[in-house]
């Protein structure tokens, strides 16, 4: 037994629901039967192993829960599988991992995890994680002589209530395409099992792997980014800082990512007064009027508009309206006008957009309500001059680049690029908790060259 697999304490927190399985039948069984092609990854299947050991599964609760770990060999799906069985919270859990190369994750495609009662040895539930990620997986419960099922991705529910025509102990020992057969008109599995990489992911990932070395080099600077003949200079002023030196600020760094395509069409970066350039008419109201020039509360909805407004007509010759290229129809997900979606979703959302149109960049800027920091004047011929609170808004205080692609094994990766450094989704939601982050669209084709730093 491989160690590393020894050593997944996730493994308390991961069983809190079970795994699924299914009828100790051969996949030709159904294959027979004229479903569509498995969508589920051959290397998923391990119903060889459940079978296997398909007499300690229903064997009396107290004798299975003693079973010995064992290394189980298949003829089809995963060569090998890891079976072990846990304790906790008053159930049992039997565990089967597939191998990959040399270790058996216990996060991995096809991973079946069934849940028995130690009181009584009732069938509780079982779980199969779906994708290489804890947030993503199946859950089946026993229903008389049916079976329910919710679909989890990335954290989310996908889909619930998934109603299956057999009982949930005659889905322990049958391959998971056999779930996916009975589901096949109530579910769409091609979004739920790691897809095939396409042309745009290898795009996205030759750019992450461009920019990655680059970032060291990068200076940090306030108000700091490249103007149009490639100087360092305040986003404020145009001209260079009078303390010497230079850098980006969050905007200024988006900029520079931008102008990695920008520059090889147009011989030059994108001008940084086009990108301050203000659209009253297709945001805000006439309460934000007054308060655009001293806190200029939508600097960012702005700037990464009119960021990919800018390539978007170099590459075209067409300059898209305001709005042409928001993210305002992301499926499952709420948007908030001229807002966006929670900062918290922000993987799951990349998620599906990545799987609907492949090789596309996305940048965000993150934004939050709060007082305005202004008073209105007194009325005149008013006593004093006591001030009156100008009202709530929404300040779009950061940007950041999303990196969002399936590598070759169809693992989904969200790169997360911010002000000169590679953070994480993660991170962004442990700083900006509660807030939102509003997208736009930036297509990865073409010849990418980061602009150089003197």
């Amino acid at each position: 037994m491989d160690r590393r697999f020894w050593r997944e304490r996730r493994l308390t927190l991961l069983l809190v629901v079970a795994t699924v399985g299914g009828l100790a039948a051969s996949p030709s069984a159904w294959a027979a039967g004229g479903s569509a092609a498995p969508v589920v990854p051959l290397t998923a299947e391990n119903w060889e192993a459940r079978t296997q050991l398909q007499q300690t599964l229903f064997a009396p609760v107290g004798e299975a829960a003693a079973r010995r770990p064992v290394i189980v060999s298949q003829e089809q799906g995963a060569a090998q599988v890891s079976f072990q069985v846990q304790s906790a919270g008053g159930a049992v859990f039997f565990v089967f991992a597939n191998q990959e190369g040399k270790t058996f994750p216990l996060v991995g495609t096809g991973t079946f995890i069934i849940k028995r009662s130690l009181k009584d040895g009732a069938l509780l539930q079982a779980k199969v994680f779906v994708q290489d990620d804890e947030g993503s997986f199946l859950r089946l419960f026993p229903q008389g002589d049916r079976s329910t099922m919710d679909i989890f991705l990335y954290g989310e529910p996908y889909q619930a209530g998934v109603e299956l025509p057999l009982p949930l102990d005659r889905l322990l020992t049958s391959p998971l395409e056999r779930i996916v057969s009975l589901t096949r008109g109530s579910v769409d599995w091609s979004l739920v099992f790691p897809p095939s990489q396409q042309e745009g992911d290898v795009r996205i990932s030759d750019i992450v792997r461009a920019l990655r070395p680059r970032l060291p080099k990068l200076r940090d600077r306030d108000d700091g980014a490249m103007d149009v003949s490639g100087r360092l200079v305040l986003i404020s002023t145009g001209k260079p800082d009078p303390k010497g030196g230079g850098g980006f600020n969050c905007s200024g760094f988006a900029k520079w990512v931008v102008d990695g395509f920008y520059h090889p069409l147009a011989e030059r970066n994108i001008d940084i007064e086009t990108l301050r350039a203000q659209s009253q008419e297709e945001r805000g109201g006439r309460w934000t009027g007054p308060f655009e020039e001293e806190r200029d509360p939508f600097f960012g909805l702005d700037w990464t508009r009119n960021l990919a407004r800018d390539l978007a007509e170099a590459r075209d010759g067409t300059m898209p309206d305001v709005t042409d290229l928001d993210v305002r129809d992301a499926t499952r997900f709420a948007y908030v006008k001229d807002a966006g979606y929670p900062v918290g979703q922000l993987r799951p959302l990349l998620y599906f957009l990545a799987r609907r149109a492949p090789g596309t960049i996305y940048l965000g800027s993150v934004n939050a309500a709060g007082p305005a920091p202004l008073v209105a004047p007194a009325p005149a011929g008013a006593p004093g001059s006591a001030p009156v609170g100008a009202p709530i808004m929404r300040q779009h205080h950061h940007v950041v680049v999303l990196f969002p692609y399936f590598d070759a094994q169809g693992v989904f990766r969200l790169v997360v690029m911010e002000r000169n450094v590679e953070t994480s989704s993660e991170s962004l939601a442990r700083r900006y908790p509660g807030e939102l982050v509003h997208l736009v669209r930036l297509d990865s084709t073409g010849t990418f060259v980061p602009p150089s730093i003197e």
